[in-house]
């Protein structure tokens, strides 16, 4: 996952933006994100067709996006 700075990912006055959106929620988000994607790697990777799509980019793991999960 890149590194892209919180303040970025929070637009002030975007009325998509929750009004108690902050840099903490953003980061915790953030973080879920990630725990996810982890555990989608540890589960799929037993997988024979997610192991030969990550053996042909590895950086497949590191790009693999399971979506949005809430």
């Amino acid at each position: 996952m890149t590194s892209i700075p919180i303040s970025t990912l929070i637009a002030e006055g975007d009325p998509l933006t929750p009004p108690d959106w902050n840099e903490q929620k953003e980061r915790e988000a953030q973080e879920q994100r990630e725990l996810v994607r982890q555990r989608c790697e540890e589960e799929y990777s037993s997988s024979p067709l997610w192991r030969a799509r990550a053996e042909r980019d590895p950086e497949f793991w590191k790009k693999f996006s399971p979506g949005r999960i809430r």
